[in-house]
């Protein structure tokens, strides 16, 4: 079982993340805006893996993730992006920031699970 942040400011689809994921007997945390991520992460315990929407209120996720690699305390940290933004630009700049995938949405179950649980297990 791993602990995962969802920020994300959707209700509806951290009802359907947490759905999926906790069938899988992981534990969801929630937060829905960009310096509540932050804050969240600065305290212990690291979750395992973190679910970032791009546009969050105050602060997007794109600099969250920003900061979140200029600290050795969570350079490493998985990080997937889930974002409507379909662009390739976006997609580049997530993955030039550090995302460790950038997930397009609507998500389809079995294609997220696909791309999230290997990144769980090899934490």
């Amino acid at each position: 079982m791993s602990r995962i942040l969802v920020v994300e400011d959707d209700p509806d689809l951290v009802a359907l993340l947490r759905r999926w994921l906790e069938a899988r007997k992981h534990r969801v945390d929630h937060i829905a805006d960009g310096p509540g991520a932050l804050a969240a992460l600065a305290a212990d315990p690291l979750p395992g893996l973190v679910l970032l929407d791009v546009m969050l209120p105050k602060l997007d996720g794109f600099e969250v993730l920003r900061r979140l690699r200029a600290e050795a305390r969570t350079r490493d940290l998985p990080v997937v992006m889930v974002s409507s933004f379909s662009r390739d630009k976006d997609a580049r700049r997530g993955r030039e920031l550090g995302a460790n995938d950038y997930i397009v949405k609507p998500l389809m179950e079995s294609d997220f699970l696909k791309r999230v649980e290997p990144l769980l297990r090899g934490r």
